[in-house]
């Protein structure tokens, strides 16, 4: 065996075929042929420990290979398996989820004026909303200038300002501040409607242009 080791190859392989043919019947197919750590091919009966986890051919008694074993992965190898896979399984998500969305996106509409008119009307839909909020604000700036208008009358007359004038003070300035912030959380909206329908119209486009695209093919 050792000798194997220390000839040129194809007079390594050579003789790896003369061994096979020489072995007697017990012994058919379990020659074994790996590399070792110089690079060299060996044979044997069986694998030295050392080479337990290396790439590993069963030869026949022809000498021919009738069986390989892959070499063991490293860590880093099952690793990069395992991130790979994740990484196919997530693009097959995203691309079933795009698929998804683009069959709703062409059943709900049939051109790119429906999509128009139905992002015009959600933005209004919200418009509607902000403008009645904005009339809400101004109906507490008003109560608030009477109870400020109260608190100055009192101070001007040297009373002390009761506890229930400077508490309502606060609740109506509070009030004010939460329906502003009610007024930008709905004009984030109206933008994140104009974006979407942007994007959808864009692909609407797309797809459209993909399945002309297709029926001129189809009719060449």
């Amino acid at each position: 065996m050792k000798m194997l080791a220390r000839t040129p190859r194809f007079l390594a392989i050579g003789l790896g075929a003369i061994l096979a043919l020489s072995i007697t019947p017990a012994q058919a197919g379990k020659l074994k042929k790996w590399i070792d750590e110089n690079g060299q091919v060996q044979y044997g009966d069986s694998i030295p420990p050392r080479y337990a986890k290396k790439s590993i051919q069963t030869l026949n008694n022809e000498g021919v290979v009738i069986e390989t074993r892959a070499a063991a992965k490293t860590p880093e190898q099952i690793a990069e398996e395992k991130r790979l896979a994740a990484l196919k399984a997530s693009q097959e998500r995203i691309r079933k989820a795009q698929e998804r969305k683009d069959r709703i996106l062409l059943d709900t509409f049939t051109n790119e004026d429906e999509m128009i008119m139905t992002r015009d009307g959600k933005v209004e839909a919200i418009e509607a909303i902000i403008r009645v909020t904005r009339g809400r604000i101004e109906k507490i700036r008003q109560r608030l200038s009477s109870q400020k208008q109260r608190a100055a009358n009192m101070e001007r007359a040297g009373k002390p300002v009761p506890e229930s004038i400077t508490k309502k003070i606060a609740e109506l300035r509070a009030q004010i501040r939460q329906n502003l912030a009610y007024i930008e959380k709905r004009k984030q909206d109206q933008q994140a409607i104009k974006d979407k329908f942007e994007a959808d119209i864009k692909r609407f486009r797309e797809l459209k242009a993909k399945a002309h695209q297709a029926l001129d093919t189809a009719h060449k």
